[in-house]
């Protein structure tokens, strides 16, 4: 097994010259086929996402309790990203992102009803049109727009009603009736498991596996706590009481009742003799909050509780075991598939990079993680990660008070937004500054004590909002010249 890849610095912008990859739609790599590139043509490819999954609540990221033995034991035979972020903490969103390869900002795939462009070749059409046979099969609702299945031959969304839990083993076994079904010719799936998702109601005996004492009278998710989170935090709701810690267990048991499914599905890839010829990338649309920042759930900020997702490939036998440091972004998962199974991809239409050299090696390439949450009756946030220095800038922000109060409207006030006119670059409410090296958990604002590194950062923002603009100007308007200031910033950096 290679070293673990490391960060070039610890501290401060790095030295090395960094590129605009996830911020331009320049060329970031080529995904035609070569005869130098030992990758894995024909194999088949399953993506499984696993949805509400925190990176941080895995063995293999380090977790306590014992939540994900089997998907441990993957990760020892895969290539662990070990800080990988989603483009966003919303599901509609992240899931566009993954397939296309494109921020919100730049494929207008922003907001609320957010669905892959019809415009750009994503994860289905990709594989489709190189002959393989594709499906699709969910345990979620949030993906019912037609946009998500565009390159899909077999689409089962399984979910009937919101809310329902322990669907996992459901969703396997549909999987591998398909696997069954197309074992002689090369496939590609996507697995979209809805637990660990709220409302958190796994299984009793894993309740009971991962908890010492079940709370008599759990607290509802949706219907008691997100609509008075600071009435319950004031009453002494939060870590070490009774019931926050019951939450929490009931969250790592539902991530037991998906470890067993997954599980299940590797057993049916052996049996069915799929299992050498297979790569499965795992990951998740994004984390969870328990009250780490305030409040809960999902789809409110982009505090990497939120947006710090597992990223796992595997495929024994071609890619060694290995962990990486560097920072990654959902982005980089469709340009990495296609140049590993060598398809055609127009990398002009992508942000992201391949995350592997052609000899199969992890790249070593510090860059720009970006992600955004642009819901905006909710929160307009973005965010922009440098090697351990992270800035969050807002256009709209809502205190936890606020998000709690529009929890019991929210269906009235998404409507209300939708014709309404918002300006996804208007005046900024909220900024952040944080190093991640010294302060993991985003508690300390550097916004004041480090003016350089703020202006770096809003260097950075003010490049994206750019490219954003002229990639969509019927959403963002024209784009503005960069200050001479800034431009020098980034030509000192390595971007311009």
């Amino acid at each position: 097994m290679k070293p673990t890849l490391s960060s070039p610095t610890q501290s401060g912008l790095p030295r090395l010259a960094l590129t605009l990859a996830l911020l331009t739609t320049t060329l970031v790599g080529c995904s035609e086929s070569r005869s130098d590139l030992e990758g894995l043509p024909r194999h088949n490819l399953i993506v499984v996402l696993v949805d509400t999954l925190r990176a941080d609540h895995l063995g293999f990221y380090g977790y306590e309790r014992d939540t994900s033995p089997f998907l441990d034991s993957v990760a020892k035979e895969g290539v662990v990203f070990e800080r990988a972020y989603s483009t966003s903490s919303f599901t509609r969103e992240s899931v566009s992102a993954l397939f296309t390869g494109r921020l919100p900002s730049l494929s207008g795939s922003m907001g609320w009803n957010a669905a892959p462009s019809d415009q750009l070749v994503g994860l289905g059409q990709l594989f489709l049109n190189a002959g393989y046979r594709t499906g699709f099969f969910t345990t979620t609702l949030m993906l019912d727009d037609e946009r998500y299945a565009q390159g899909f031959e077999e689409v089962g969304r399984l979910a009937k009603k919101a809310g329902l839990s322990r669907e996992s083993q459901r969703l396997t076994n549909r999987a591998l009736k398909f696997i069954e079904k197309h074992g002689d010719e090369s496939f590609m799936l996507y697995l979209h498991y809805l637990d660990p998702h709220g409302p958190y109601h796994p299984p009793t005996e894993l309740h009971s596996r991962i908890a010492e004492t079940i709370h008599e009278k759990p607290i509802g998710l949706y219907k008691d706590l997100r609509r008075e989170v600071p009435k319950y935090v004031s009453d002494g709701f939060g870590p070490g009481e009774a019931r926050f810690e019951d939450m929490v267990a009931r969250y790592d048991a539902e991530i037991v009742d998906l470890d067993n499914a997954i599980r299940s599905l590797f057993e049916g890839l052996e049996r069915s003799g799929q299992i050498d010829k297979t790569m499965v990338v795992l990951t998740a649309d994004h984390g969870e909050e328990f009250l780490e920042h305030g409040f809960i759930e999902h789809a409110w900020t982009l505090y990497n509780e939120s947006i710090h997702v597992p990223l796992v490939f595997w495929a024994p036998g071609h890619l060694e075991p290995q962990r990486v440091t560097q920072p990654v972004s959902h982005l980089d998962v469709l340009p990495t598939i296609a140049k590993l199974m060598q398809l055609p991809l127009n990398a002009r239409l992508s942000d992201g990079e391949p995350l592997f050299s052609d000899d199969l090696q992890p790249i070593d390439k510090l860059r720009p993680v970006v992600s955004e949450l642009l819901i905006k009756h909710r929160c307009v946030i973005r965010s922009a990660q440098v090697g351990d220095w992270k800035y969050v800038q807002a256009r709209r922000w809502l205190s936890p008070a606020e998000r709690s109060d529009i929890s019991t409207r929210e269906g009235q006030l998404e409507k209300a937004s939708r014709d309404q006119e918002f300006d996804y670059w208007g005046e900024v409410v909220l900024e952040e500054l944080f190093n991640l090296a010294d302060d993991p958990l985003e508690t300390t604002n550097l916004v004041d004590a480090e003016p350089d590194q703020l202006a770096n950062m809003r260097a950075i923002m003010s490049q994206h909002e750019r490219n954003a603009r002229l990639a969509n100007p019927d959403q963002h308007g024209q784009p503005q010249e960069l200050d001479e200031e800034e431009q020098q910033r980034l030509k000192d950096l390595g971007y311009l």
